[in-house]
């Protein structure tokens, strides 16, 4: 699967709507440095990485799930200042419902990604972005 056949099998499953944030979300994730790479498996989606060792940050599938990271580093624990200002950042925004909280590795938020605030998931981007520049960059 390349990102185009995502992007229509996400407008194909899940609307307009579904296709817009998806490209919304691809179009600052590349403006902030990520990379929005095809995910594997056999449901397809687009991951969001960050850095060149391909920090974890948000995977969104065609059906519209969303998964949050609050550890970036794979295969390592989160440092616990990336891990709290995330978790905060979660907590105090509007729309970010985790499944389970707080979240030590990753969470699904509940509800499909076209009904969630796109303001909350860009802000999340820019938050991890920003806690993986300034721990593991300066």
């Amino acid at each position: 699967m390349d990102k185009l056949t995502v992007i229509q099998k996400s407008q194909e499953l899940g609307g307009d709507g579904r296709r817009k944030v998806l490209e919304d979300l691809m179009l600052l994730a590349r403006d902030l440095g990520c990379d929005a790479e095809v995910g594997g498996g056999r449901i397809g989606g687009i991951n969001f990485r960050y850095g060149s060792i391909r920090y974890a940050i948000m995977d969104v599938n065609v059906e519209g799930d969303v998964k949050l990271y609050v550890q970036p580093h794979p295969n390592k624990a989160p440092p616990e200042e990336i891990a709290n200002r995330l978790n905060n950042y979660i907590k105090d925004t509007p729309g970010l419902e985790v499944k389970s909280f707080p979240l030590t590795c990753y969470g699904h938020l509940d509800g499909k990604v076209e009904d969630l605030p796109v303001d909350s998931l860009v802000g999340y981007l820019r938050e991890v972005v920003d806690s993986i520049r300034q721990t593991y960059y300066t």
